[in-house]
């Protein structure tokens, strides 16, 4: 070394064995937006306000670089630790909800008993089996750069817009059930003549099993979609189907918490390095070959498929047999935290949410500013308009590129994706000029690589009913607002 290479050398040598421990330190004067700390970001080092710091403690999502198109997340925003136990943090899972809004939590391990082992009965003697969540929370999404960020606060992210999400349940099935004696919609799993899914007849001359040509313990369905919401608020004040903000916040959470877009992508049991969760879900029920040779396109699997997972995430093989008893189709069930079905099996028909088509064939959305009150489908004037989709150039099957968070719509913004990139899941679109569209999502059994969490057909109006197409019980007590709040860092 040079001479003044040593001399510096040896002044911070001396530096270090003068420097003062933490306990012999003056206490800062400042008030803690004053005092800056280094925080990793991106793998670079950077400062951030003390109290900012304090704040990334309450909050955690992921981030994904939009300048790629790989749907896996670049990193994780905010406490590795909260994302890791953001389930437990959330109560995420399943409860038997009654219809003044009072819930009791399942065992994450076991549904058959309530968390503390008390026996559980999900026929809907005790309740409506329900997934969802025991505390309020925030939802953000946002983009700096080429970086878009989703994020859960147990505060709103400061300076970002922040949706507050009211505790709130949906059908645990996905689905909806519909009580034939009293015409209201439900959350169960029971073979009694009472819930006969599908029409609510057995399904004869097919090549279906007895089981399910009976269409007991299956999922309701060929009911339009406006109509499932008048079934599920017959429950009272807070109660409908098949919400869009819901299946938005179910779209994220999935997102933050098992760290890609791509729904569909193969389930990884294993965490990673930090504890977390890598990958999809895997196809769902989305491969069913002859559906309409086996039973006209009624549902193929029963609500009890998956129930054995409890709170888990995974996937549940169900074996759907012939009028012979052969084995047709193994079709993998997913799971997301007690949710089955999520996406695949059947369409979800959504309601406060529509799509009004416009004279050059593109859509404008909107959706209402409550979720307490009865919705009418046409009175889009006195709801919030969130954004658009430009016009398709023909109608048909579109992929995705990114997703309309404005409002918790949860509609596509932008096309230009494929199976594997971006959003990966699949968007049919039509150039009609005008008319009500109520969007259907989730996909259904015979789609392949169409479906997922972010899939929308958009060429339907609210009264479509379809064997194929059914509508979860909706639920909260508190109203849930589309407009955001944007607080400030020191709040």
């Amino acid at each position: 070394m040079t001479q003044d290479q040593e001399e510096r050398v040896l002044a911070m040598l001396a530096a270090f064995e003068e420097g003062k421990k933490i306990g012999d330190l003056e206490y800062a004067s400042g008030g803690p937006e004053e005092v800056q700390v280094e925080v990793m970001e991106r793998g670079e080092s950077k400062r951030m306000n003390l109290s900012e710091a304090v704040q990334t403690t309450e909050i955690c999502g992921r981030y994904w670089d939009e300048s790629l198109s790989t749907p896996t997340a670049a990193g994780v925003y905010g406490s590795i630790s909260m994302l890791r136990n953001l389930q437990n943090i959330l109560g995420l899972g399943c409860y038997l909800v009654q219809d003044d809004h009072s819930r009791r939590k399942l065992d994450p391990r076991n549904h058959y008993l309530f968390e503390d082992g008390a026996p559980a009965a999900l026929d809907g003697s005790m309740g409506q089996y329900m997934w969802g969540v025991r505390r309020y929370f925030w939802l953000s999404v946002w983009k700096e750069g080429n970086y878009r960020y989703e994020a859960v606060g147990l505060k709103p992210i400061p300076g970002k817009p922040s949706y507050r999400i009211p505790v709130f349940s949906k059908g645990a099935g996905n689905h909806g059930v519909m009580d034939r004696t009293n015409l209201i919609l439900c959350s169960l799993i029971s073979a009694a003549e009472q819930y006969r899914g599908g029409s609510g007849s057995a399904i004869t001359g097919k090549n279906n099993s007895a089981e399910n040509a009976s269409m007991l313990g299956y999922a309701a369905t060929n009911i339009q979609i406006q109509q499932f919401e008048v079934y599920g608020a017959k429950r009272g004040t807070g109660w409908g189907a098949g919400w869009g903000w819901i299946e938005a916040v179910t779209m994220l959470l999935f997102d933050i918490i098992m760290g890609t877009t791509h729904s569909q992508e193969a389930f990884n049991p294993n965490l990673d390095a930090n504890g977390l969760h890598q990958g999809g879900l895997g196809p769902g029920v989305s491969n069913m070959p002859d559906w309409n040779g086996y039973n006209s396109y009624y549902p193929v699997v029963p609500l009890s498929a998956g129930v054995e997972l409890g709170d888990g995430i995974g996937v549940s093989m169900y074996a759907v047999k012939d009028a012979n008893g052969n084995t047709v189709y193994n079709a993998p069930v997913p799971v997301f935290c007690g949710l089955r079905n999520l996406f695949g099996h059947l369409w979800l028909g959504k309601n406060r949410i529509i799509g009004v088509k416009q004279a050059d064939g593109s859509y404008k959305f909107y959706v209402p500013r409550t979720s307490l009150t009865t919705w009418n489908p046409s009175d889009y004037a006195n709801m919030l308009e969130v954004g658009s989709l430009p016009a398709v150039a023909a109608e048909g099957w579109y992929q995705i590129k990114t997703i309309n968070f404005n409002g918790l719509a949860g509609v596509p913004a932008e096309l230009g994706g494929t199976s594997a990139t971006y959003r990966a899941d699949g968007a049919y679109l039509d150039v009609a000029t005008s008319g009500f569209r109520s969007p259907l999502g989730s996909g259904f059994a015979n789609l392949g690589g169409i479906d997922g969490l972010a899939y929308f057909h958009g060429n339907f109006a609210p009264s479509i009913a379809n064997a194929s197409l059914s509508s979860p019980l909706c639920e909260c007590a508190e109203d849930f607002d589309p407009v955001p709040t944007v607080a400030s860092a020191a709040a």
